[in-house]
């Protein structure tokens, strides 16, 4: 975030009235402009810090994170019924205009100033993602391997690596080894093939390796204390605890900087749903290249359980994504499928895209990166710990934007590109093509269909609940959404 007065350059610090103590004992960091008074905030282009701001009486108030509004003692805190009605039927996380969960409080977009004038507020784009150009070709590689080791350059002895096992972690571990020896922490039950990887890694490139032991089994009170920090809801279930447990025992070892792979797959396009369109695209102008990387792909899937033509309509179509979301819960609301679909919020969220092009702005700037970004803020801050994310590096980021489609998919294969950029990353790490992603390797959960019920009962949550006989017939998901929704609600009764 950063703040200044209209014709001031280069601005490096907030400027504004301090907030007054915060209801959640600690001094608000929130900063006042007071009506009558001017100032200019602006957000990065990919939104790796956030601003979220709401205006009151007396001015403007502007901070990183929503206790930092609330706990000024001039913004209440309200839940907007319509962000919690969109959460529960379709997981739901951001929403079109800045507007939040909560009434009244805003989130400048990313690549967007708030312009603050007299009291009136303003918010217009400045500094936007680049357009793919589709250029650059195999030898961009020494570039990309600079641009990431510039981007670990000034981490200090105080950093550490989250590692999964999976390619983008495993190529910022390279980058880091070249430089030096960093420690790195690695989440995996014994015997996973995850934690295999991630260890075999670490031996190949130097890194010192810490495996801390975690509980298999999440409890409720663990989930509850997860979502207290995140401040907002969260639609993956369990996610992302297995953060949270990690960088607690980070902090607790003397890391002050948690290094990750965040945003490779938003960066290179590596979800399934981005090669059908990558495709088509490439193949308007290149047939015998798409038709051999299609044939390249289908004969080795990033994941065999998952049908390509549904997660493609599933991330492609506002009606396919409700009804992939639902699992009982439009049933337990009262709504129909079609009434979810055409809310404002979840049109936003999830758009009809079916272009590459599209895909790939939707997933840097509003879905998955934009809410990704956010929990693992508020997790690193709990903790006293800073977030890097080399890959999001702003010269990591202008050079993939030029990469070719048929380098970004070279033998059929997502993320292409980062298999061939750090040969001494052990070989099969770097075409191993069935990693999930490090949520997915968190704890299982307990059953939640009893504190549900729970929630419904004695919460705000059975507000929104039509048919609580219906719960029932809710699938996992729905289920996590609906307790998370419940905790939140509960909390600030």
């Amino acid at each position: 975030m950063r703040s200044s007065r209209p014709g001031e350059r280069n601005p490096t610090k907030t400027t504004g009235t301090p907030a007054d103590a915060s209801a959640e004992r600690r001094p608000s960091r929130a900063f006042v402009v007071p009506a009558g008074e001017d100032a200019v905030v602006s957000r990065d282009r990919l939104g790796l810090e956030p601003v979220v701001y709401a205006t009151f009486d007396g001015g403007v108030a502007v901070g990183k994170t929503y206790g930092d509004l609330f706990g000024s003692g001039r913004i209440p805190k309200r839940w907007r019924k319509d962000a919690m009605i969109d959460f529960l039927a379709a997981g739901i996380a951001v929403f079109p205009d800045g507007a939040t969960f909560f009434e009244g409080v805003y989130e400048v977009p990313p690549g967007h100033d708030l312009r603050i004038t007299s009291g009136r507020w303003s918010v217009a784009a400045r500094d936007l993602l680049p357009d793919a150009t589709e250029e650059l070709g195999e030898e961009a590689l020494p570039r990309l391997r600079e641009r990431i080791a510039d981007a670990v350059e000034g981490l200090g002895e105080d950093a550490a690596l989250c590692l999964s096992g999976g390619i983008d972690s495993s190529s910022v571990a390279a980058a880091m080894a070249r430089r030096k020896r960093p420690r790195c922490f690695v989440y995996g039950a014994p015997g996973t093939e995850d934690r295999e990887l991630a260890m075999e890694t670490a031996e190949s490139l130097g890194l010192r390796p810490v495996l801390p032991e975690f509980a298999e089994t999440a409890d409720l009170d663990e989930l509850r204390r997860m979502l207290r920090v995140l401040e907002i809801p969260t639609h993956i279930p369990g996610a992302p605890l297995p953060q949270l447990r990690l960088m607690e025992t980070m902090a607790r070892s003397g890391v002050r900087t948690v290094v990750s792979g965040q945003g490779g797959d938003e960066l290179f396009c590596g979800y399934p749903w981005h090669f059908p369109p990558a495709m088509e695209k490439l193949r308007a102008r290149d047939p015998e290249t798409a038709a051999r990387l299609e044939a390249l792909h289908e004969a080795s899937p990033p994941f065999p359980v998952l049908d390509l033509r549904i997660a493609r309509r599933c991330f492609t179509r506002t009606a396919s994504w409700v009804a992939f979301s639902d699992g009982g819960a439009c049933d337990v609301l009262g709504l129909t499928r079609e009434h979810v679909t055409a809310r404002d919020g979840v049109r936003f969220f999830a758009a009809d895209t079916g272009d590459w092009d599209g895909l790939r702005r939707q997933g840097l700037t509003v879905r998955s990166l934009r809410y990704l970004l956010h929990y693992d803020r508020r997790l690193a801050a709990h903790f006293g710990l800073r977030g890097s994310a080399p890959l999001l590096d702003a010269g990591v980021v202008d050079l993939v934007s030029r990469f070719q489609l048929d380098f970004l998919y070279g033998g059929g294969m997502l993320k292409y590109p980062l298999r061939l950029l750090f040969p001494e990353v052990p070989e099969r790490v770097r075409f191993q093509t069935r990693k999930m992603g490090f949520w997915h390797s968190g704890p299982s959960l307990p059953d939640l269909r009893p504190e549900v019920r729970r929630l419904i009962g004695q919460t705000p949550l059975g507000e929104f609940v039509a048919r609580p006989e219906a719960v029932d017939r809710m699938n996992a998901g729905a289920l996590w959404r609906f307790f998370v929704a419940g905790t939140l609600l509960e909390a600030d009764c």
